[in-house]
């Protein structure tokens, strides 16, 4: 496991302090954020808590592998101003640029859905996110035309092919993140759902 075999590994190394079983995801995120993804519909398994992890705390926009729409539905409750607003469109829109001016102004969240192999060049300075200073106003120009830009925008984008091949430039310029369903996590998924049913029905038997 990568978490034992460099993490915890370089810690002992450099002999910096660390509990004897360090749980690197409880590290980073805390119970009260996880059970607030949960209800916003990210399941419970260990890999979903990790690549929700990888979505709220990556420096980079997230470009998620998606075939069974898990990340969908947890980004969709999690940004209910995707739909109240209409920000959620595809990269074969013929005016993406132009949506996206008043997200980029407004800080608000994007969502690009149905990624296929190629991502639009057009959206590459706003991946690299090459943000330029002008007195009080951060400007991001895309193509020819140059938009403010708030720092809290967030952009999201999916795929629903299992297996995308994608370059190395486009990883570089992304986080890609694996939300297909393992056999192991559809365990844990499958077992959270009976665990919540069988405490349903004592809670029911109690009342």
């Amino acid at each position: 496991m990568l978490t034992a075999e460099y993490f915890i590994r370089d810690l002992n190394e450099k002999k910096i302090p660390n509990s004897d079983e360090l749980q690197l995801q409880q590290f980073l995120v805390d119970e009260q954020t996880v059970g607030d993804w949960n209800m916003e519909g990210l399941p419970t398994d260990d890999l979903s808590i990790q690549n929700g992890i990888m979505v709220t705390r990556s420096s980079r926009y997230p470009l998620m592998i998606d075939p069974q729409s898990q990340a969908i539905t947890w980004i969709k409750n999690r940004e209910q101003e995707l739909e109240k607003c209409g920000y959620i469109y595809t990269l074969t829109n013929p005016n993406l640029r132009d949506c996206l001016k008043f997200p980029l102004q407004e800080g608000s969240p994007v969502l690009i859905e149905n990624v296929e192999n190629e991502v639009d060049p057009m959206l590459d300075p706003l991946l690299e996110k090459q943000i330029t200073i002008k007195g009080r106003s951060a400007i991001l120009k895309l193509g020819d035309q140059e938009f403010d830009f708030d720092l809290k925008f967030r952009l999201y984008m999916t795929s629903r092919m299992a297996n995308p091949h994608w370059s190395p430039e486009l990883a570089a310029k992304t986080t890609i993140i694996d939300f297909a369903v393992t056999q192991s996590g559809l365990e844990q998924q499958l077992l959270a759902k009976l665990i919540s049913r069988e405490q349903k029905s004592l809670e029911d038997t109690l009342n």
